[in-house]
């Protein structure tokens, strides 16, 4: 297992910075395509705050030298799937009240994608944070601004449960922070409502009418899976902690991007 202080070259390639580029310099909401149905546009807006904590985490943890090359792999796909879903959402017609939303955060997961496509380093963990959390704020105003424009009450539940795909990477990309040296009380206080927030709305998807019996057996898989994350969450970081962390956010993120998808399925489906 390798120390928590060696640092490992890594280097986190931007998939392609052209296509960024390109993608941000001709606005696709331009062009005519088919819009996006409300609750699958606010899983794709969501999906976003995830990727943002997802690819600090993975900077974070490749810094840390935890699970290196997994680390890298995190690494290079968030930067893929950001930039497969801008894509995705500025062709999928958005409204024209949140394409200024969509704008913001397109230029805010630049400046991330540019931060974490270099070397992780320790000294650097703490301007990753500060990036991400600013495309994550970004991508929570275009998901709130997709969920205005539902005419459905039930389409929240689709945010909900792709919100806990976020609170699960941010829980662990704030752990390998305080594995890293940064140990003030706000990034302990983070840590604790991230923790906090992921239980209360668990609950919540639990007590939802739209829940059907699969999805409840896979909330009972997140809820197991939960237990495991956690209990490594309230340890003191060491090497050994940090892998756990790293290992078990995997499996929570996972469950719950399936369950955001069987949400937006079946919102989908209720409403067509």
């Amino acid at each position: 297992m390798e120390a928590i202080t060696r640092r490992t070259a890594i280097s986190f390639a931007i998939p392609s910075a052209w296509a960024l580029t390109n993608l941000l310099a001709t606005p696709a909401w331009a062009q005519t395509a088919p819009r996006l149905p409300v609750a699958t546009a606010i899983n794709r807006a969501g999906r976003m705050r995830a990727l943002s904590q997802r690819a600090s985490k993975a900077y974070v943890q490749g810094a840390l030298g935890v699970l290196s090359e997994r680390a890298r792999d995190i690494g290079q796909t968030t930067q893929s799937l950001v930039t497969a879903g801008l894509g995705e959402l500025t062709r999928g017609a958005p409204p024209a009240e949140v394409v200024p939303l969509l704008r913001t955060l397109e230029q805010r997961s630049q400046a991330l994608l540019a931060q974490t496509s270099q070397e992780p380093r320790l000294e650097s963990v703490g301007e990753v944070a500060r990036l991400a959390d600013a495309m994550l704020a970004s991508a929570e105003a275009l998901t709130q601004g997709y969920e205005k424009t539902a005419t459905q009450g039930a389409a929240r539940v689709v945010n909900v449960a792709g919100r806990q795909r976020m609170l699960s990477q941010r829980a662990a990309r704030t752990y390998f922070l305080l594995g890293a040296g940064q140990t003030g009380k706000d990034v302990q206080a983070q840590l604790d409502e991230t923790r906090k927030a992921f239980v209360e709305s668990l609950a919540v998807l639990q007590g939802s009418p739209v829940s059907t019996p699969h999805i409840r057996n896979e909330l009972e898989l997140a809820k197991a899976q939960w237990v495991f994350f956690d209990a490594a969450l309230q340890k003191p970081p060491t090497p050994g902690s940090l892998q756990v962390v790293a290992t078990t956010s995997e499996r929570v993120y996972e469950v719950m991007d399936n369950l955001t998808a069987l949400y937006d399925q079946v919102v989908r489906e209720l409403f067509s």
